[in-house]
């Protein structure tokens, strides 16, 4: 379990947004391999999908060849409804129908009953071949997808009973808090711990405890979110009010064991580390060193911050670094002479996270 905490959920959704187009870019999906992409509904992404779609116009990223799928749907909604993920969907992730799957709030011919479209979504993800990356949020109370406290860690998807707490936090989004369904269709926490990645996104002051729960206190079924300690590769993307509760080592800690990946360079000093916001780095012979992009060399330790706003930084080779803002690294005084901007030799572009 790793951590990338920041100051505002601007710079969260940014950083996510950053990790999505990395994963999709490094994997190269083409017209006979997919990337599958498993999305999240509701308020917590909207941001990273502003972002995602500022970029695809930008040219930076192509979902041409993505394929995604979501988490959950309310039973009883059909796609059509203004409140269901199908709309939501439609609204704010602008992607070829063809393109995109969610579970039907009402069951679609040859299905019957809502279980058999649970069972027929499960057999879809499999002839996919899994999700490469599952992005989501985390409920109040520690749920995920829909996964009420108590859920089963080993669970497919399934029709689940909606926790009270959870209709009431989503009454808002309908007119009359008595609309809210009572039940959903939710991908299990079985079958969101079999993606080979996952990041979740907490932001506001609200998710603080349970972002807490879920990281720091044991694996326990009053908080589902909790599971995906048992994961390899899952990171919780933070602002400062969600990750306000965790203590001071545990941010500390967690965000310094986000591991080099491809396109990442070693240096005497370990490992730098280039997409995203700045993360907070320390004296502790690891630092890991996050900007929009930077470029890094493995010869000397040297890294080239490539951001326009951002000046050049001297050579890296002690552990005493220092992050000050956005681009910005202030590396020790002791350190030796500012890198040729113009010596690229031994440097290549760098696909981390």
């Amino acid at each position: 379990m790793y951590l990338s905490n920041h100051p505002t959920k601007e710079e969260a959704s940014k950083y996510v947004a950053s990790l999505i187009i990395n994963r999709i870019n490094t994997f190269k999906p083409n017209q006979n391999r997919k990337f599958v992409l498993c999305l999240p509904t509701g308020s917590t992404p909207l941001l990273v999908y502003k972002e995602l779609a500022r970029r695809c116009e930008g040219g930076e990223i192509s979902f041409e060849h993505v394929i995604t799928i979501n988490l959950d749907e309310y039973v009883g909604l059909s796609s059509d409804h203004p409140q269901s993920y199908y709309q939501f969907m439609e609204e704010n992730f602008d992607i070829p129908s063809n393109q995109f799957h969610l579970l039907p709030g009402l069951p679609i011919p040859p299905h019957t009953t809502p279980q058999e479209s649970c069972a027929s979504y499960e057999s879809l993800i499999t002839s996919l071949g899994g999700i490469n990356l599952l992005f989501m949020g985390i409920g109040e109370n520690g749920h995920i997808a829909f996964n009420e406290p108590c859920s089963s860690f080993r669970g497919r998807t399934k029709v689940v009973k909606l926790n009270e707490d959870t209709r009431r936090v989503n009454a808002r989004f309908f007119d009359d808090p008595s609309e809210v369904p009572t039940h959903a269709l939710s991908m299990g926490i079985g079958t969101i711990l079999d993606s080979h990645e996952i990041v979740v996104l907490a932001i506001g002051q609200k998710k603080a405890e349970a972002v807490r729960k879920a990281m720091e206190d044991g694996v326990n079924h009053l908080c589902p979110a909790s599971a995906l300690q048992s994961h390899e590769n899952v990171i919780f993307v933070t602002d400062d009010e969600a990750s306000q509760n965790l203590r001071k080592t545990t941010k500390d800690y967690l965000a310094s064991q986000i591991p080099c990946q491809r396109g990442s360079m070693t240096s005497s000093i370990g490992c730098i580390e280039c997409i995203g916001s700045i993360e907070s780095i320390g004296s502790i012979g690891r630092p890991v060193v996050s900007g929009d992009c930077c470029r890094t060399s493995g010869n000397q330790g040297r890294a080239i911050n490539t951001n326009e706003d951002s000046d050049p930084t001297k050579q890296v080779d002690h552990s005493d670094i220092t992050l000050l803002s956005k681009g910005k690294i202030k590396i020790d005084e002791k350190l030796d002479s500012k890198i040729n901007n113009d010596d690229d030799q031994g440097d290549q572009d760098c696909n981390c996270l």
